[in-house]
């Protein structure tokens, strides 16, 4: 028997052991998680960010449903994500995901499965990540529930999308939901991006689907996928003209090369194979469902016939004058792969070492049962050199009509209607701007919805630094201008202006107009728009530092300690201060984005040669070579071969191709013929910035004028079903 004076030691020791069964347990169900060596990996490289993390997975330790939802969304974050969302922010996607499922007809009968792989995702494609949930919910649930099936609710918030955009063209990077609402434009992944994001709101599966690269025509086409009542279907994003499976494109995509379908995770797929997978994406080759498909098989081996594993292989659609990678795969342990292509022509190739192979694949349906076994067959010194013609063309069965628009017939006036109310919106904008601003009218009306904000910029700013966030305004890109909020505008010039004070001190001094491109302006390539001045200021600017010689000795030394960190195809770019909090960056470009933001905060004018892969600074007399991979060569023209190529006089190539000669019109450069670069021997790569040009009227011959090194000259030619002849010459040396 226990005397009663040990009573308080038993109780705490009780209740020790009970804490320490609790934690065990909580351990235990980690251990348990499929996901928990992908979260340990998010949170090693989510940076200062990893606390909001571990603080929104244990808002559901109660929870066991949310808790398994919140570890999967974190165990797929892109490194966008993992080192900018907040708790609050991934709580709210999460919350109103299940408020959806729980709230809507169809929301229970969607699988678990699907609803964390096409419901639950906060992100579509490679947008910035936003929340947006909230909103659509609030919007498109009264909306939804007076539907009486899934199929009418989905054209139903179909429609609604088409009532917060229309289609045009915009820039390289993606606008995300409430961008394309606030600019009332976006081309077509943009469409998708809103149309997903909305069909996920209200609880129903949804993905984008793409034609990476078309071969009847140039560009591509992206759409949305949706799930009705179990089953896959697709439209026509933010376009009400047609109903399900029905769009515009149903007869181009009968002759797609390729078709893949985007999933969040790593998703399983009982109907169509994996394409591939990325970190935290699946991608799912669904081109049997648009069109006749058949199976490939290539087995690569050495240039003695012996199998190579291990090998990746490059599948290329010639597309603008040039062949664009599509899919990629690895042979298996005998020297294998396999993939689902659709009818018409790839480039297939692949390399090892210093060998590499080059075939064209075609398959015409009705005329061959499948598409012929492809060997490839390394040999040294090889060049993908010839012309080939690339087939597509068969007799199409099905022979799919494209379907009279809506908007064309009865509901004509409906649709006009639409479309009015929201062009009516945005000119309402615009009349602000020129009651508050009328000088600056054109330029504060690019930022559509977002209009106030600017307003509110111009009427705060610091009289000493309007000058410099009136031309911010003016050259800021489109989509800058739809994201960016008051403060922020006002800060980037405050800070602008000071940097250029600051290298004045110390003689570096420079034109406006390169003040205005290369420091003030804070777009620097393709990257999503971020806040970074006042912060890289802050840790850089030149007074701190030292100088300019030490500013880039610690740029230098800052790199040095930055490492890869996988990403996926989903997920935007890592913007300069994560990749300076978490020191990972996703490419290269990530890391010369970086630096160049540095320079820039620091008041010395700075530009990223993407084509290139180094950086410029301006030394108040010219433009300076700055190397994140050289540390120790800044300045030196003649640090690599390539360097000296670029630097020096560049060389001339002439040419004239018979097919120039038939054409009635001049041969353009991209639609008719391009400049290309072969990447590791396996990939084309078209050129654009470094390459000069012009055309002699008369001769309709080219001059052009590259860096000296090897480049291929790809000309094409279509006949009347747009199948294209293609001439591959090398030129250059």
């Amino acid at each position: 028997m226990l005397a009663l004076k040990n009573l308080p030691y038993i109780i705490t020791a009780t209740f020790l052991c009970i804490s320490l069964c609790a934690c065990s347990t909580k351990n235990f169900q980690e251990q348990l998680s499929p996901y928990s060596d992908s979260i340990k990996t998010i949170l090693e490289t989510s940076g200062s960010n990893h606390a909001e993390l571990e603080d929104f997975i244990s808002r559901y330790d109660e929870k066991p449903e949310r808790r398994q939802a919140a570890q999967f969304l974190v165990a797929n974050l892109p490194p966008s994500d993992r080192a900018g969302l907040s708790a609050d922010e991934l709580a709210e996607n999460l919350d109103y995901a299940f408020l959806a499922r729980r709230s809507t007809p169809w929301g229970r009968n969607v699988s678990w499965n699907d609803f964390l792989h096409y419901v639950l995702p906060h992100r579509v494609s490679q947008e910035k990540a936003v929340s947006w949930r909230k909103q659509f919910y609030s919007e498109l649930l009264p909306l939804v529930t007076e539907c009486t099936s899934m199929e009418e609710a989905v054209l139903a918030v179909n429609q609604w999308c088409f009532s917060k955009t229309g289609f045009k063209s915009t820039q390289r990077w993606d606008q995300n939901p409430l961008m394309t609402i606030n600019r009332g434009w976006g081309r077509c992944e943009e469409a998708v991006i809103l149309t997903v994001s909305a069909l996920r709101s209200v609880g129903i599966p949804a993905r984008q689907a793409m034609v990476p690269a078309w071969q009847h025509s140039n560009d591509n086409h992206t759409w949305t996928e949706v799930q009705v009542d179990g089953k896959w279907h697709y439209i026509e994003s933010a376009n009400p003209d047609y109903g399900l499976d029905h769009a515009w494109f149903s007869g181009s995509v009968r002759k797609a090369p390729l078709v893949v379908s985007y999933a969040y995770g790593n998703a399983s797929s009982t109907d169509y194979p994996i394409l591939g997978r990325a970190f935290g994406c699946t991608l799912i080759n669904t081109t049997a469902r648009y069109a006749p498909a058949s199976r490939a098989k290539i087995l690569v081996t050495d240039s003695k016939g012996n199998p190579l594993p291990e090998t990746r292989i490059f599948f290329s659609v010639l597309n603008y004058a040039s062949f664009r990678p599509v899919a990629g795969k690895t042979t298996d342990a005998e020297g294998k792969a396999e993939i689902t292509l659709g009818p018409g022509s790839v480039l297939i190739s692949a390399s090892n070492g210093e060998d590499s192979a080059y075939t064209g694949s075609i398959w015409i349906p009705g005329e061959q049962p499948t598409r012929p076994s492809v060997l490839l067959r390394m040999q040294p010194n090889n060049r993908p050199e010839g012309t080939i013609s690339f087939k597509f063309a068969y007799k199409d069965t099905l022979n799919i009509p494209t379907p009279p628009k809506n908007s064309e017939g009865t509901k004509k006036a409906e649709f006009d209607s639409i479309k009015n109310k929201r062009l009516q919106m945005l000119a309402g904008m615009k009349n602000g701007a020129e009651i508050a601003a009328p000088d600056n009218v054109s330029d504060i009306a690019k930022s559509g919805l977002n209009t106030p904000q600017v307003l509110q910029a111009i009427a705060t700013c610091p009289p000493k630094n309007s000058d410099s966030l009136l031309k911010l305004i003016s050259i800021l890109p489109v989509a800058d201008l739809l994201t960016v909020n008051g403060s922020e505008l006002i800060e980037n010039a405050q800070f602008a202006d000071l940097a250029r004070k600051e290298t004045e001190s110390i003689g570096l001094k420079y034109a406006d107009s390169i003040f205005e491109e290369y420091i003030l302006n804070p777009r620097i390539m393709y990257e999503q728009q971020s806040n970074w001045r006042k912060i890289l200021y802050e840790k850089f600017n030149l007074n701190k530092v030292g100088g300019l010689k030490k500013l880039f000795k610690k740029i230098e030394t800052l790199n040095t300690g930055i490492s890869s960190v996988k990403s996926g195809t989903m997920g935007n770019a890592l913007t300069p201060i994560q990749v300076l909090d978490t020191r990972k960056a996703c490419s290269f470009a990530d890391i010369c984005i970086l630096n160049t933001a540095i320079m820039r905060s620091a008041g010395v004018p700075a530009r990223y040669l993407d084509e290139l892969g180094w950086i410029e600074f301006h030394d108040g007399e010219k433009w300076q070579p700055f190397y994140p991979q050289l540390p120790g060569q800044t300045g030196n023209r003649n640090a690599t071969a390539e360097t000296q190529a670029v630097y020096s006089k560049w060389q001339s190539i002439k040419f004239s191709l018979p097919s120039f000669e038939k054409m009635k019109r001049s041969p353009q450069y991209f639609k008719d013929f391009s400049i290309s670069r072969l990447i590791d021997k396996t990939k084309f790569q078209i050129i654009e910035k470094t390459v000069r040009g012009k055309m002699v009227p008369n001769s309709k011959t080219w001059e052009i004028a590259t860096p000296h090194g090897e480049y291929y000259l790809i000309s094409v030619q279509r006949n009347k079903q747009n199948e294209p002849t293609i001439s591959v010459h090398k030129i250059g040396k």
